[in-house]
């Protein structure tokens, strides 16, 4: 067993071994010299450990995804933190290592991300306890992408594009973490088939995809396939829209139907269901751009909220304008209300884990403003640190259980190579 400090020390010594060799411009298994570019182009790019137009495997780049952040959370009036929490918390909400490779005549793509174990996780209360813990290796996505003309076609374990928020891959998102209702009603990657539908980028994009509802824990897992969970469907459409207002506009329409029959009660702890957060999923959103201000307005729907007992459904506005103030400073304004007779769910990792308000509300609106610095102006979400402060305000019928009003703060940095 290698020891946690020795194995992170010879992960950053690999990487930097294969960031040295992209920023020489000397693509592994290859002679040549290229000129070298400079450190946010070389970034930007990713290190290519191989190169060659004219053989079977044309490309091999490594991916590099993480963030770490920390939260603070302010309670008005009653303190109800969790023993020795201090009402904070810290950790790697996300650390991916994987690669993309170029097969065959260039259509062909193979692309993984895998979770990186053994960095530190966020405390949780364990019965009366604070405790700390650390992250799994697993597999985060692995799937094979063939692309025609109009249509790109991914078998494997992916991530489904629900919502318009998680349309965004994570290093794109413009606040730390994306809203309460659209975290409580996404998959996260799951093992499936799908087809990508897009004739040019104006024209109209429509993608169909059939996946399981698990995800495996670790590495071990995942042989299993848990085909057990049943399935899910997806539909998502979006479309341009011209208009003199903005320099751009788009509207856009998931829906997903959930086979496996959890709404209402509670999942089995043995289950490895990371499907859908509800029985029926429906997103409708719109997206415009004048400018240096971009704007996403989001209307969600969970009709059978899965795996909580009482629970029936949840209906929620996003609505996130952002401001690019110069190269490197973006402000980001975001507000968002859920409605649902318990069945609106808070941000997991905060609130419900620093605290004991109550997880499940019966209402919530959300206040966010955010700024966020990138190191590279030209590829604004290779380097960025982030700040945001967000006033919660919720409530629940509960006579027993008073609901979360307050402040949280938030600090990261965030990273895609």
């Amino acid at each position: 067993m290698i020891p946690v400090c020795l194995r992170n020390c010879l992960f950053g010594a690999c990487w930097y071994g294969a960031l040295s060799t992209a920023n020489a411009g000397i693509p592994a298994m290859q002679g040549q010299e290229f000129p070298s570019p400079s450190l946010c182009g070389t970034v930007v790019r990713g290190p290519v450990l191989y190169r060659d137009d004219f053989s079977w495997i044309r490309k091999v780049k490594l991916t590099l995804i993480g963030q770490y952040q920390t939260a603070a959370v302010s309670p008005n009036g009653s303190n109800r933190f969790c023993p020795d929490s201090g009402g904070h918390n810290s950790e790697w909400r996300r650390a991916y290592l994987g690669a993309d490779i170029l097969l065959g005549d260039g259509s062909w793509r193979l692309s993984n991300l895998t979770n990186v174990g053994d960095l530190e996780g966020r405390h949780r209360e364990v019965r009366g306890e604070w405790t700390g813990s650390h992250t799994e290796w697993s597999l985060y996505e692995l799937y094979l992408e063939k692309a025609l003309p109009g249509v790109k076609l991914r078998a494997g374990k992916l991530t489904p594009h629900l919502t318009s928020e998680y349309c965004l891959p994570s290093s794109r998102i413009k606040t730390i973490e994306r809203s309460a209702i659209c975290n409580e009603l996404i998959p996260i990657s799951n093992w499936g088939l799908e087809a990508n539908f897009q004739k040019n980028p104006k024209s109209l994009y429509h993608s169909y995809g059939v996946y399981l509802n698990a995800n495996g824990t670790d590495l071990t897992d995942e042989i299993q396939f848990h085909s057990d969970d049943n399935v899910f469907a997806l539909v998502a459409m979006k479309w341009s829209v011209a208009s003199p207002m903005w320099d751009s506009q788009s509207l856009g329409y998931q829906y997903a139907h959930n086979f496996t029959e959890w709404r209402g009660r509670k999942i089995a702890s043995g289950s490895d269901y990371q499907g859908p957060g509800a029985q029926d999923v429906l997103s409708l959103s719109w997206d415009a751009k004048r400018g240096n201000l971009a704007v996403m307005a989001n209307l969600l729907a969970g009709v059978g909220i899965v795996g909580q007992p009482g629970a029936k459904n949840v209906y929620g506005l996003v609505l996130q304008p952002v401001y690019r103030i110069s190269p490197h400073l973006e402000g980001v304004f975001q507000y968002q209300c859920s409605f649902g007779n318990g069945s609106v769910r808070l941000n997991s990792r905060y609130v419900p884990s620093v605290t004991r308000y109550p997880a499940w509300v019966d209402s919530m609106n959300s206040f966010y403003l955010g700024l966020n610095c990138y190191l590279c102006p030209e590829s604004i979400d290779t380097v960025k640190l982030m700040l945001g402060l967000e006033y919660v305000t919720s409530h629940t019928n509960s006579a027993t259980a008073k609901a979360f009003n307050g402040w949280s703060l938030y600090g990261a940095v965030r990273f895609k190579f």
